[in-house]
């Protein structure tokens, strides 16, 4: 299977399932014998542990969902396994370590703790035995951090004791001076799955929280005290490995300092002078790195381990990354510090500003690549870089520093910057200087009352750098830029002083646009203008800025679009969106604009961002213009679109995809702009043509938007249509569609607004589909019910919401009027409807569903009042002391209480009557409900209950005698104007005083004492 002849590997494999099938006990037992075997290559014994890896799944045990079985692998073949593997994460190869400890972790998930209970225990003693090796206490720590991660629940953590055990156990670990640092590197990445337990901990279990409390400072002093010992010894600094355990060591104290400050405070003094001297300390071998290549010979010119570090990974990290991530969680303790334990020395701000600029100042090789990559620069000044920096890491520092600090660092960065001379030597160490500004001033700690500098010289320092024809070379491009991308930040720092100046300021900037050339020159000062502009949208309305900047912005993204990749692309659309925001009216007079945003679109026609970005610009430019404008618009994209669509071959194409979405945004703005019966006719043509022989799920669901916006703001050119070729009439057309639809071979994602569909039909031909209605309804009824997808069964679900509210009485009569597999329709439907309730989103859905309810409610109908519904979950399905894994939850059905479907409609409007009074008391009952919520209800507040006595036990005639006094006790205020809680209230209201439908009776017998606790206090203090 190793061969390099494709032929020879096709056979083993075949040849090997074969094996496997036929016997998966014995072919198990000889894989891990291989395993095991010294002798073989490292390749073969690698390939049978991962082999290993693939046969568990299959055929240890049926809590795997991926079991084929039938048969699990026999008892004293499992024992072998796990005392091999064992041993096998003790092996002198890393890769063989990390295999094996990932199949023994698999079977430890579904094993530990009923068939495996000495797991830990064997681990343990393992990594505590003097005579074990240090290959074998690095596996078993690495097999206990991911058992940490992937196994043990918190009870077992807490209460089951393995949190005292291996906390123990890692003590004394880290105490033992003959263990080797790789070995003390894993233990303490064990001891950061440990610390985060504490992080999540559910406090509510007795014991925890004072068990927390007693061991995070033990575990801090010893942490604390180690990283003391390491950065004592000089030598640690010129090795990897110490600079690994380092990162460990910071990653828990910032977890525990971040979470536990209140019992870490005795230690804030001496850690920051540790991490400070540490940051130092490496910051030196750093900067030498940062003039080299990175190369293998660089690195190990200044680290003595360098084969060592690479032998001991279980996968390959090249160091200079690593080392710069390892800096980057220094300065994030270091950040967590300072916002704990405020400097407010200017003699240690200086240092620390010192050894900012050391850090961040640019590379050689940084600027030589942005240089031959402008996209690059655009990535990193936009955040989309996925790797951290030191840079990011200053900045954050800086953003999060208290404003008496900040004032510090931006008074001596305004010095030196004024003291360092403009040569060209110096430029990098100004960029620097700069950039490091630009972070102070991103920080908004407090409102600043007057800026430690003159804000007007600095703005005229900059202005004269970026428009001195000196400096409009390539060679100092970016310095220029980092003027450019801070002088906004100025702004929004300091914008009650000069915000006013803002936009002339900009003005000046974009006055150098026509001295960069073309489409391949300055294009770090190109993108850096556009940025800044990004930077201004946020305190400056675009409409501020005139038709002058508007043009020259539009140049700049026209020259950089044809070769951007795909973060700059997302960033000059992003941009756009801001251009058009000055005056769209005037972009739409010509094709030039759209046009581009087309271009820059359909570049990636399969990234989400991007479209999503392309979808707010033609929204954008299209808003409010004239019909005229409009109109030209769209002649000009229709034809352009419909032709990728007419191309469809019966494969899924992300163009075609994308130009339906186009579509469908274009036509959902003609609401106020009307389209032509010319442009109607050809779009609707092609749009019917795609549907009806395309059977793709992501298509179908994106032409039919396109359908349904057409035929909402257009129901009468589509009556009037008439196929030229075949005759038919829009109405049959549409017919057509609709029994495609629902057909039993559409997928549910094909259909999902299917039911958007049907409504608008509904509604806009009614009269014209009279007589195809029962058909549709039944046919939608049947694919409701096969239906399986949420949001699909959303959709449908709202055609019966809007036929209840319409007509009550005759929705539930047609669903009693035939069935479905010979089950009542109505009885196949109602499970259905509540459980899409339960789980809808949006406003308007959840208040058309609640209107339907208290229409089927009031109804009063026997054959919803007799049909028997899932209620609530029924309590202890688990018995104590049952430990349930994640796979075998999923595999376990629920067990549910019967209730009547009339009580079951009356528990979900008390939900939604719950979230409704939970949002009100929340105030933002003025935002809509966008989904449902199921907490319980906050009973803290006692405000307006004390003149209602034992509200909680209200029964039901008391309740009734309170809704009967018709407003006596009406006391809350009703200015929040929520239309849903009114309307369930107004409604409880009449079935409490009209005992409506045996209302009564549900109230005694089927709500729990919450909930009469919730109707009580809603009506009774309403």
């Amino acid at each position: 299977m190793l061969n390099s002849d494709n032929n020879v590997r096709i056979q083993a494999e075949l040849e090997f399932n074969h094996a496997l099938k036929a016997d998966p006990d014995k072919f198990s037992f000889s894989l891990i014998q291989l395993a095991l075997d010294v002798t073989s290559e490292i390749e073969i014994r690698q390939s049978a542990l991962l082999h290993i890896k693939r046969i568990v799944p299959l055929y240890w045990s049926p809590a795997f969902d991926k079991f084929i079985g039938p048969n699990t692998i026999n008892q004293d073949i499992k024992s072998s396994l796990r005392s091999s593997l064992l041993v096998l994460i003790g092996d002198p190869d890393s890769k063989i370590r990390s295999s094996a400890a990932y199949a023994l972790v698999q079977i430890a998930a579904v094993d530990y703790p009923d068939e495996w209970p000495d797991l830990l225990d064997c681990l343990y003693s393992i990594t505590t035995n003097s005579s074990s090796s240090s290959y074998q206490v690095i596996g078993s720590l690495a097999v206990l951090h991911e058992i940490f991660d992937d196994v043990v629940n918190e009870a077992q953590f807490f209460e089951g004791g393995i949190a005292a055990h291996v906390l123990k156990t890692c003590e004394s670990l880290s105490q033992n001076q003959l263990l080797s640092r790789e070995a003390k590197v894993e233990t303490f990445r064990l001891l950061r799955s440990i610390c985060q337990y504490f992080e999540t901990a559910d406090f509510d279990v007795p014991g925890r929280e004072q068990f927390c409390e007693f061991v995070i400072p033990q575990i801090y002093k010893l942490v604390d005290s180690v990283s003391k010992e390491l950065s004592k010894d000089q030598k640690s600094f010129t090795k990897l490995v110490s600079w690994d355990f380092k990162f460990e060591i910071y990653n828990i104290q910032n977890v525990l300092m971040n979470s536990y400050s209140y019992l870490l405070e005795q230690y804030l003094p001496s850690s920051y002078e540790t991490v400070l001297f540490d940051i130092y300390s490496q910051a030196e071998k750093y900067v030498l790195l940062l003039s080299t290549d990175f190369s293998m010979q660089d690195i190990s010119k200044v680290f003595t381990d360098t084969d060592e570090f690479y032998s001991s990974q279980k996968e390959r990290r090249e160091p200079y990354p690593f080392l710069t991530l390892t800096l980057t969680k220094e300065f994030e303790f270091l950040q967590t510090i300072s916002q704990l334990k405020h400097i407010n020395s200017v003699e240690e701000i200086s240092k620390i500003m010192d050894l900012l600029l050391n850090l961040s100042t640019l590379s050689v090789n940084n600027i030589e690549e942005q240089n031959n990559n402008p996209n690059f620069f655009v990535t990193l000044e936009t955040g989309l870089n996925p790797e951290v920096t030191i840079r990011d890491s200053a900045r954050d520092l800086l953003g999060d520093m208290d404003a008496t600090d900040n004032d510090i660092f931006v008074r001596l960065l305004i010095q030196k910057l004024k003291d360092t001379e403009l040569t060209p030597s110096n430029k990098i160490k100004i960029e620097a200087i700069v950039y490091l500004l630009a972070c102070c001033f991103d920080n908004d700690d407090t409102i600043v009352k007057e800026p430690p500098f003159d804000v007007n010289e600095i703005l005229q320092f900059s202005i004269s750098i970026i428009k001195n024809e000196r400096f409009l070379t390539e060679d100092f491009q970016f310095l220029v830029a980092r003027f450019i991308l801070m002088i906004p930040k100025l702004f929004f720092k300091y914008n009650q002083h000069c915000k006013d100046e803002a936009v002339s300021i900009f003005s000046q900037i974009c006055s150098i646009i026509p001295f960069l050339g073309g489409s391949e020159n300055f294009e770090i000062v190109k993108f850096s203008i556009l940025i800044s502009f990004q930077y201004y949208n946020y305190f400056i309305k675009a409409k501020e800025f005139g038709h002058s900047t508007q043009s020259q912005l539009l140049t700049l993204v026209h020259q950089l679009e044809p070769d951007a990749d795909e973060d700059v692309n997302l960033m000059l659309l992003e941009v756009m969106t801001i251009i058009i925001a000055i005056d769209n009216k005037i972009l739409t007079e010509s094709q030039d604009t759209i046009r581009l945003i087309l271009t820059i679109g359909f570049k990636n026609d399969s990234n989400f961002a991007l479209n999503t970005s392309m979808f707010e610009c033609i929204e954008d430019l299209i808003s409010d213009i004239p019909q005229q404008n409009y109109i030209n618009l769209v002649t000009f994209v229709f034809p352009l679109l419909l032709e990728k669509v007419m191309a469809f071959n019966g494969e899924y194409n992300s163009q075609i995809d994308l130009s339906l979405q186009v579509l469908a945004t274009f036509l959902k703005n003609h609401e106020f702009q009307r389209i032509t019966e010319g442009i109607f006719n050809s779009c609707f043509k092609v749009i019917n043509k795609f549907l009806l022989i395309c059977e793709d799920d992501e298509l179908l669901q994106s032409g039919s938007e396109v359908l349904i916006e057409l035929l909402r703001f257009s129901p009468d050119l589509c009556v009037r249509y008439v196929d030229s070729e075949s005759g038919e009439s829009g109405i049959s057309i549409i017919l057509k569609d609709i029994s495609k639809f629902l057909s039993p071979e559409m997928t549910d994602r094909a259909i999902v607004k299917l039911g958007d569909l049907v409504t608008l039909v509904l509604e806009k031909f009614n009269t014209v589909i009279h007589q195809y209605l029962d058909e549709i309804l039944k046919a939608l009824t049947a694919r409701l019910i096969k239906a399986k997808e949420v949001p699909t069964i959303e959709n449908m679900i709202l055609i019966f919401n809007m036929l209840t509210i319409s007509q009550p009485q005759a929705t539930i009569n047609f669903l009693k009027s035939f069935e479905i597999d010979n089950v009542s329709a109505l009885t196949r439907i109602l499970p259905i409807w509540f459980q899409a309730y339960e789980v809808m989103r949006g406003y308007e859905s959840i208040f058309s569903n609640v209107k339907a309810f208290i229409e089927i409610y009031k109804l009063g109908d026997p054959s919803v009042k007799s049909l028997v519904v899932d209620g609530d979950p029924l309590p202890h399905q688990v018995a104590d002391g049952i430990i349930i894994t994640r796979s075998m939850a999923k595999k376990m059905p629920i067990k549910y209480e019967k209730v009547p479907a009339d009580a079951k409609i009356i528990r979900l409007l008390l939900d939604e009557l719950k979230n409704e009074t939970l949002s009100n008391t929340n105030d933002v009952s003025s935002h809509p409900v966008t989904g449902h919520s199921h907490e319980d209800v906050n009973d803290e507040d006692d405000d307006g209950w004390e003149d209602v006595e034992n509200i909680v036990g209200t029964s039901f005639d008391q309740l009734k005698q309170y809704v009967d006094d018709d407003g006596n006790t009406h006391r809350a205020n009703d200015s929040s104007n929520n239309e849903m809680k009114d309307y369930l209230i107004n409604f409880f209201k009449q079935c409490a005083k009209e005992d409506a439908h045996n209302f009564g009776t549900i109230y005694n017998q089927y709500l729990s004492d919450s909930q009469k606790a919730l109707l009580s206090e809603c009506l009774i203090l309403t």
